[in-house]
Formats: structure tokens, C-alpha cells, sequence
């Protein structure tokens, strides 16, 4: 009981703290305005992560809690390359007169540009309006600005790219319900651009890796079925299970098919018998 109390306290404490820091905070852009601050910002190569590294100087005589908010969006410096969105708020203390380094979690906003590489110069731009704002805080919020699907929930979002590429269900329905769209039903899981970016190279050049999701099906009765992925020339591509004794009643499982290597373009997973569909799924990759 007492040491639940002491946590308790300790929680009630370090939630106080943060209230009064996040009161007392400074907005980056409205501290460079008043000319307490000067800062620079570069890449730390790449697109997602800690992706971008701020130099702050506490120009003033007093020490400075600077925030940074989600949604922030930093510009390149060289406009041929992305542009960075904050997608975890920060605050960081910088004292009177002195200088702080410090990481920042940034997500590209434009997926067709180059990557940027370490040392990339960029300015700080303006926040993030409408569902690209909505997009951020909801990351920060929930902790989700390390997960690998954050960066494809920004491009739905940014560049109108397919939910299907985002691979955690509960940001994908947030995604799908901000944007008025139909959950997906499946997703598409790709080769993470950082495992061969290099500086320079669009973030959207990647390589679809694998297709799976939950499949849910009725049988009226006790039946062997199949079940396997087809091209859309109706040719079977992949099969899961064939011949497989399946009992009567609803049933739902989790399929994955590799898809490395296959054309791009409409595909079939389906639940057959005897070779006739008794239900399927329509993907595109």
C-alpha cells in the first residue's frame, strides 16, 4: 500500500513538473522572433527517427525552456530534398548563455524528394495545418512517432498514398476515419526505405515485401477448401493450405503471402473448393 502511495505521489509529482515546464515554455519560433535564441538545425540522414539535430543558443539572461511542438515542420535547405515533420513535441532547457544540442523525432512530408543525408541544412518552416497537424499530435500523443507505420500514416496523409502500407490496425483505422476512407482490409508490408537510402534518393522508391491481413469466412458445412493467391489472370501465384478439413461455423485466421518480385498490380486471395471461390479478398500492389 505504501509503495503504491510513494508511486502514486511520485506519478502526481513528475506530471506537476511538467505542467509548470510546459507553462513556462516557449514556443521555438516565438523565442527566435524575440531574439532570446538563435539556433541551427541539420540532418542526421535519413527521413524517419531522430532525423533531425538542433543547435539552440540562449542568446538571453535568463535560462529558456524552449518547446518544440508536434507539427513543426522544418524546410530544406535544398529544395530538391524532403521536408521534415516534428512528430514528437520536445521541450528542452537551455540555460542563460549557453548552447544545447539536441535530437529531434521528424518524419518526411514529401515523399517523392530526396532523402536527406547527415549534415543537411534546414530552417524552420511553418506548423502543419488541418488532418497533417491532426496526424502529428495524434503520434505524439500516443507514443507512436518511433513505429515503423507512423511514416506511412504521414504519407497517406501528405502525398494521398494507400492506407494499405500502414501497418499498425489502430493507426491505420485513425488514418482511414481522418480521412473519410475505408478501413483497409489488408496491408502491404515493404522493404523500410532506411535499409538502402541513400542521400538523394526518393523515400517512396521501395519494394513491396510481403501481403497479409485476417480473412474471415462461413461454412454451412464440413468441407475441404484451398487456399492460396491469384494473379489477375485468375493463374495461382502462392498457395497457403490446400486440401484442408474445415469444420462448419465462422472462422477467421492470419494469412501472409511473400510478394517480392511479383508484377505490381491487381491480385486475388482466395478461399476455394473443388476449384470453385467461396470468397475473396481483392489486393493491389
Amino acid at each position: 500500500m505504501m509503495k503504491t502511495t510513494a508511486w502514486i505521489a511520485a506519478l502526481a509529482f513528475t506530471f506537476s513538473v511538467y505542467q509548470q515546464l510546459n507553462a513556462q515554455a516557449i514556443p521555438l519560433g516565438e523565442a527566435l522572433k524575440k531574439g532570446y535564441l538563435s539556433f541551427t538545425a541539420t540532418g542526421n540522414g535519413g527521413h524517419t527517427g531522430e532525423s533531425l539535430k538542433l543547435k539552440l543558443v540562449n542568446k538571453s539572461k535568463k535560462q529558456l525552456t524552449v518547446l518544440v511542438a508536434a507539427g513543426q515542420v522544418f524546410e530544406a535547405g535544398d529544395s530538391s530534398l524532403q521536408n521534415l515533420m516534428v512528430a514528437k513535441e520536445e521541450m528542452f532547457m537551455v540555460e542563460a548563455g549557453r548552447t544545447r544540442t539536441a535530437n529531434l523525432s521528424g518524419l518526411c512530408i514529401e515523399a517523392s524528394d530526396g532523402s536527406p543525408g547527415e549534415g543537411s541544412g534546414f530552417s524552420l518552416g511553418k506548423m502543419a495545418e488541418g488532418n497533417l497537424l491532426k496526424m502529428a499530435r495524434y503520434l505524439s500523443d500516443n507514443n507512436l512517432h518511433t513505429n515503423p507505420a507512423a511514416q506511412f500514416a504521414v504519407w497517406a496523409v501528405s502525398d494521398a498514398e494507400r492506407l494499405e502500407s500502414i501497418g499498425d490496425p489502430a493507426l491505420a483505422k485513425f488514418t482511414a476515419d481522418m480521412l473519410g476512407k475505408p478501413v483497409p482490409e489488408y496491408h502491404i508490408e515493404y522493404q523500410q526505405p532506411q535499409d538502402r537510402m541513400l542521400p538523394g534518393q526518393p523515400a517512396n522508391w521501395r519494394e513491396a515485401m510481403a501481403l497479409n491481413g485476417l480473412f474471415y469466412y462461413d461454412l454451412s458445412h464440413d468441407t475441404k477448401v484451398d487456399f492460396g493467391l491469384y494473379n489477375e489472370q485468375g493463374e495461382l501465384v502462392h498457395t497457403l493450405f490446400k486440401n484442408r478439413l474445415q469444420r462448419r461455423g465462422s472462422h477467421k485466421f492470419r494469412f501472409n503471402f511473400e510478394i517480392r518480385g511479383l508484377e505490381k498490380g491487381k491480385y486475388f486471395v482466395r478461399l476455394t473448393r473443388d476449384g470453385q471461390v467461396l470468397k475473396e479478398l481483392a489486393a493491389e500492389f
